[in-house]
């Protein structure tokens, strides 16, 4: 019982740690500047870069609101009123650029908080590269 209680509290206590950082002001729309839209990735996508990407979006709050698998439906966003995309569904990245997706994961948008002072910005482009390798079939990204 008592190691039950435990479990609980230490779930409880990063439950707070991750909401206390999507507790920003919430906003309708992120206002991407031109230049960061047209932004290329430097970082070619290799098993390498992607694994890495992949090990980033775990190792950091990714995965709790936009799942372990991409799907949108991570333990955070199911129980609270977030719009989390599904990155399983090619669709939803076809309206993303990389420089669009660099942006948002660097600066937050909405309740995400950024992971531009958490990360290099080597990193934040491997998770691009990792989010681009979720569908198995995808088109090609907004241009």
């Amino acid at each position: 019982m008592r190691k039950m209680m435990v479990g609980s509290a230490a779930l409880c206590a990063v439950l707070c740690i991750v909401l206390s950082g999507c507790g920003g002001k919430v906003t309708e729309e992120t206002a991407i500047p031109r230049e960061d839209v047209n932004r290329q990735n430097p970082i070619a996508s290799s098993v390498s870069a992607v694994a890495e990407g992949k090990r980033l979006y775990g190792a950091t709050d990714c995965a709790m609101c936009h799942g372990i698998q991409g799907d949108g439906k991570g333990v955070l966003a199911k129980d609270t009123p977030m719009k989390t995309h599904n990155w399983q569904d090619a669709s939803t990245l076809a309206h993303f650029t990389d420089g669009e997706l660099f942006y948002i994961i660097e600066n937050g948008k909405g309740r995400m908080p950024g992971y531009g002072k958490r990360e290099t910005p080597e990193q934040v482009w491997q998770m691009v590269d990792y989010l681009r390798s979720i569908p198995s079939s995808q088109p090609p990204p907004k241009s």
